[in-house]
């Protein structure tokens, strides 16, 4: 059974409240049980009496029904309010046997010597299964001894026998001491399990702080896991648009030379597998050296830029628009023949005049202006792209030798002209 020292063993365990409630629990449960059996044991003590002494059953009987009931009203009020009242109403139980005792040793004669011996064990009893603080223990030996004092008092007045008085208070001295030794052990003990109750709840008190610590990291760990899913994707984002970056022209914006690598064997692939035709014309601009020397090279550019607009506007749907180089230019046609060819080429070069570009140094034109030349892509010469790139090369410096801003597709039949014929004309464009 607890009490108010085992809600107060130390200081940690006074100001713990969960301790604090759990000892009031068990306090409660304890003065209970212990109100009942107080009870029943005086019941028992009176039933003995009356065999014993018949002729004082009635007086017995009467003195002794208010302990019982006493008892049972003490067991009901500490299971409602013991919370509140446990302390008082577990030392006032305490006392019911003492009185008990006291009233048997007056009124039972043959039953003295046993009445005698449990007043002694009373105490001690009382001390080993409800230990007290030392205060409260106190207290409660000095009230348990003014009842054993009224008790020999009671025996004197009655003239009993001197050695019976003696006995009395020796046994109720014993009494004292023993239980004032079997409460402090009993807070010793309470003391110990005290403190290793503390530690363990300490101990469960780190692992939970450990366990809220690695609720945290992984909390972090998976907002870390999100925050490097989300890097992945802009990275992949980025990387894509590197890719698609380093396969444009940065003064155009059209495909540059690896763009057009890659579509070109794409699409040659294509028609050695499927069959079909495609088209490829190449576009030199007219003079342009001589615009970037009499306007500049801001003017150039302006050039370049304005017939890559041209291009893209003129273009159908699917075919690709590339700067070969420099002022060069190359579409690639899809699903185009010859015939094509000359209606999409002669197409780009009028949209090109069109567009107005001033040019002082192209006569007789005044305007930027182009040449072009082109060859059509099919299963006979899809596996060698370089000598259909050399062919629309071909052509096309046919057609600036023919006097510019106009169109020449190439034939299979035709002769191949001349390399150095080539770069003497390139040079003159």
């Amino acid at each position: 059974m607890q009490n108010r020292a085992t809600e107060n063993p130390n200081a940690t365990s006074y100001k713990d409240r969960r301790l604090r409630a759990v000892y009031r629990r068990e306090l409660q449960n304890s003065v209970f049980y212990s109100a009942l059996i107080v009870g029943a044991g005086i019941t028992a003590a009176a039933v003995a009496g009356f065999f014993q002494a018949p002729s004082a059953a009635l007086v017995t009987s009467v003195l002794m029904l208010p302990l019982v009931l006493a008892s049972l009203g003490a067991a009901r009020v500490v299971r409602r309010r013991g919370r509140r009242y446990v302390i008082p109403i577990g030392m006032l139980v305490g006392l019911l046997p003492l009185f008990s005792t006291g009233v048997a040793v007056l009124l039972v004669p043959g039953g003295r010597a046993i009445s005698m011996a449990s007043l002694g064990l009373i105490t001690l009893a009382f001390a080993i299964f409800i230990p007290l603080e030392r205060r409260a223990h106190v207290v409660w030996l000095i009230l348990a001894n003014m009842v054993m004092f009224a008790t020999v008092v009671a025996m004197v007045l009655m003239r009993e026998p001197l050695s019976l008085s003696i006995a009395a208070f020796i046994t109720g001295t014993i009494a004292t001491v023993l239980s004032l030794a079997a409460n402090d052990i009993q807070l010793r003990r309470r003391v110990q399990m005290n403190g290793q109750l503390l530690a363990v709840r300490g101990l469960y008190s780190r692992m939970k702080d450990h366990e809220q610590d690695l609720r945290r990291q992984d909390e972090f760990l998976f907002m870390q896991q999100e925050t490097l899913v989300v890097q992945q994707a802009e990275l992949l984002r980025l990387n894509e648009e590197l890719e698609s970056i380093a396969r444009l022209d940065a003064l155009t914006g059209l495909g540059n030379r690896l763009r057009l690598n890659e579509d070109l064997a794409a699409l040659a692939a294509r028609i050695e597998r499927n069959g079909g035709t495609a088209g490829v014309l190449l576009m030199d601009l007219d003079r342009f050296k001589r615009l970037n020397d009499c306007a500049g090279h801001l003017a150039g550019d302006a050039a370049l830029r304005g017939v890559a607009d041209v291009m893209r506007k003129t273009s159908r749907s699917g075919d690709g628009v590339y700067r070969y180089g420099g002022e060069e230019f190359l579409v690639l046609l899809h699903d185009c023949d010859e015939s094509g060819l000359q209606v999409a080429g002669q197409r780009y070069l009028t949209a090109i005049e069109a567009a107005g570009m001033a040019h002082p140094d192209n006569p007789p034109y005044g305007l930027v202006t182009a040449s072009a030349g082109a060859t059509e892509l099919s299963t006979v010469n899809c596996k060698d792209v370089d000598s259909a790139l050399h062919d629309a090369d071909e052509a096309l410096y046919v057609a600036k030798g023919s006097g510019r801003n106009r169109l020449h597709v190439h034939k299979r039949a035709e002769a191949p002209t001349a390399l150095i014929q080539l770069d003497q004309q390139r040079a003159a464009s």
